[in-house]
């Protein structure tokens, strides 16, 4: 389908970026995700700015198709601020971006249910409008179904 989510954190609030690939390495360890990071980018100040994260449930070099790839980024970021009509009052950072996640619906729902656990005041944006809590994925876990993220939680 060609869709990405996006990890967004209230801006100001989001994880440093170097605390966060701790956590998410921390995160895959716990869960038993295989993961790597590359191409980083860095400030003038040798600062990392950003970099990918891919993560798999399978060794990644045995499969490219059963991996998801995020670009990771630290605050402040160009073109990583976004503002919704539900709060127009507040600009979101999007920290954590998935590159296209078809075929690993599932995959996608492991890591964002881990991720939400351990940052439970982020939100899942899914490209199509609608967001998910923790308590949105919490609901979804309950009566799982691969199709979760193509369908608005307030739907259900």
């Amino acid at each position: 389908m060609g869709m990405s989510a996006a990890v967004l954190f209230k801006s100001g609030e989001s994880i440093e970026i170097n605390k966060l690939l701790y956590s998410l390495i921390d995160l895959c360890n716990k869960e038993g995700l295989y993961h790597s990071q590359d191409l980083k980018k860095v400030d003038e100040d040798e600062k990392l700015k950003y970099c990918e994260f891919c993560v798999s449930d399978i060794p990644l070099k045995d499969s490219y198709d059963r991996q998801l790839c995020f670009g990771i980024a630290d605050e402040p970021y160009p073109y990583k601020l976004v503002n919704f009509d539900w709060d127009p009052s507040e600009d979101y950072f999007k920290t954590v971006v998935s590159s296209d996640f078809d075929d690993n619906e599932d995959l996608l729902f492991k890591f964002l249910f881990a991720f939400l656990n351990e940052f439970p005041v982020a939100k899942v944006w899914i490209e199509e409008d609608w967001f998910y809590t923790i308590e949105d994925l919490k609901a979804i876990k309950a009566s799982y179904d691969n199709n979760w993220c193509y369908i608005n939680p307030k739907d259900t």
